[in-house]
């Protein structure tokens, strides 16, 4: 079975660090441990069961409890939250011997994961690779996803090109990935107004902890399917995509794309790639406003 982390002491290592993360949440947390065709996948849960459903994804070199840790609070209050640790991400899910390339099906896992929750139909988000996974559920399963929000990322173009330009943030400071190295990597992902991971130290670690422990080999089962625009154009109304003004992972071609096709999109101000975590009070409102449209003012006056 595939190898998450490099070793078993960095292994022990983030998921220490992830638990102290989750203490950052500021609400109630159940744990949910789901079994799947492809594995356990881990999932942190919050907000009411009455709450309408939604499904959280986060990117490929994180995990959900670094990802939402500025999020969760506000979102539960409005969601029922379910964030989803991706099946050989640095997360708390285990890969069973089926999470091979060929064998492992994204909707196939994620339909496991909704079942066990009894969603017919739910609402999903996601950043980066999250966002990919959030479109790509969508255009797989229009029947089973109401809408979905795309942060910093959605349908891919092309794959190689999106992972040599990933790839090139992090050098030269991969070649040799000492501590303040890759700390070195963060403000090339953020916009230059940001300061969260300086007000957050605790993120920027653990941010360090899985660009040193993960194994990145892990996520290979998960092969990136190709843009197909007819199949995006068709479910235009259920998306939304929301990117930061400052362009370092997420080009310019992509919002061209976006454009072109005739995509609702918003820009957000002072935010790069760490969106949700740069203007989170902005991503809220715009998840908010989307989501749940003319009944957020109605739920707002009953709380």
């Amino acid at each position: 079975m595939v190898q998450i982390f490099k070793n078993e002491k960095m292994r022990q290592k983030v998921l220490s660090s992830y638990d102290e993360v989750l203490q950052m949440w500021g609400t109630e947390i159940e744990v949910r441990n789901v079994e799947t065709r492809f594995g356990t996948t881990h999932c942190l849960i919050a907000g009411r069961a009455d709450n309408p459903p939604l499904l959280l994804f986060h990117g490929v070199g994180d995990n959900s409890a670094l990802m939402w840790a500025l999020n969760m609070k506000e979102l539960s209050r409005r969601f029922f939250c379910i964030a989803v640790d991706t099946l050989g991400g640095p997360g708390k899910s285990v890969p069973n011997e089926r999470f091979v390339k060929g064998s492992f099906s994204q909707e196939e896992w994620l339909d496991d994961v909704a079942d066990h929750f009894g969603l017919r139909t739910t609402f999903a988000a996601g950043v980066s690779n999250g966002a990919y996974l959030a479109y790509q559920y969508t255009v797989a399963r229009p029947e089973r996803v109401r809408k979905a929000v795309c942060l910093e990322g959605g349908m891919v173009v092309s794959p190689i090109q999106s992972m040599f330009r990933t790839i090139m943030l992090m050098f030269p400071e991969m070649l040799m990935p000492t501590d303040r190295n890759l700390r070195n990597i963060i403000p090339k992902l953020c916009s230059p107004d940001s300061r969260v991971f300086d007000e957050h130290p605790l993120l920027a670690s653990h941010l360090v902890l899985l660009m040193k422990g993960h194994n990145q080999k892990a996520m290979f089962p998960h092969q990136p399917r190709k843009y197909i625009s007819e199949q995006g154009m068709a479910l235009k109304d259920k998306l939304y995509f929301l990117v930061g003004d400052h362009h370092a992972v997420v080009g310019k071609a992509f919002i061209e794309l976006l454009k072109r096709d005739g995509y609702r999109y918003k820009m957000i101000s002072k935010a790069g790639h760490a969106i949700n975590q740069e203007q989170p009070e902005s991503v809220h409102k715009e998840m908010f406003g989307f989501l749940l449209g003319d009944n957020l003012e109605k739920r707002e006056s009953s709380d």
